[in-house]
């Protein structure tokens, strides 16, 4: 079974990367434009991190939850259906200039591949995680890569679907917007999840700050990419 997923992930990797598959757009524009209209009527602010979202309807905030399944995340809104549970959370971090000039000056495929090389690094005999779909969007004041992914596990067969967007700004903010949901329901949820992200809304992000010398471990390859949400207890078929 493992060596048919590696299988499948080569020849999935290289049909991704070898044939254009990024569709880049170049915006001459800011990340937010369309988002900005929202900015007053979204519903959950966050003044500390500078930003606002309208979550899907119905879904809530999830409190109380160990570190372990937060895994840094500022906020994680579910749909609240255990039967078919879907969790979209929301992550931030600061990249160093360096990051931000390697994402300017490679070419859309070179971000994919190593988005995926990050996203997959984690692969092993209990899970294999393959990304199957990605674009790159770029605009004034920064980067967007949409990705989706998919996590088959071994221990019961089952698979969780994840849909991404990274946003890496031109002044040092990066923040990464991840729902997680199963097969059965994941149409509706990432319609959901795409109406949301759509009202995300950064203003006066602030600055990177200086960062101390350990932080430098954070810049693998070319730039440093947050693992794809995934915990143990989500959604899977």
């Amino acid at each position: 079974m493992n060596k048919v997923i590696l299988m499948i992930t080569m020849v999935s990797t290289l049909v991704l990367f070898s044939t254009g598959f990024a569709y880049a757009t170049n915006h001459n524009t800011s990340i937010f434009s369309g988002a900005q209209r929202y900015a007053d009527s979204n519903s959950y602010k966050n003044a500390n991190y500078s930003f606002s979202i309208q979550p899907p309807l119905n879904w809530e905030v999830l409190g109380n939850l160990p570190s372990s399944v937060v895994n840094n995340a500022i906020v994680i809104f579910s749909n609240g259906d255990k039967s078919q549970l879907a969790t979209f959370g929301i992550y931030h971090r600061y990249i160093t200039p360096n990051v931000i000039e390697a994402l300017n000056n490679h070419t859309d495929n070179d971000i994919l591949a190593t988005i995926n090389q990050e996203v997959t690094a984690g692969n092993n005999n209990e899970s294999q995680t393959l990304m199957y779909n990605g674009i790159v969007d770029r605009y004034n004041d920064g980067i967007l890569v949409s990705t989706s992914s998919a996590t088959k596990y071994a221990s019961d067969s089952s698979t969780s679907l994840s849909e991404t967007r990274y946003y890496f700004l031109n002044n040092g903010n990066q923040y990464n917007l991840i729902l997680t949901s199963n097969s059965t329901t994941i149409d509706k949820n990432s319609q959901l999840f795409e109406d949301s992200a759509n009202t995300f809304f950064v203003s006066n992000a602030s600055p990177v700050p200086e960062f101390p010398v350990s932080l430098a471990v954070l810049i693998i390859g070319m730039f440093s990419i947050i693992v794809v949400f995934r915990v143990k207890g989500l959604p899977r078929i």
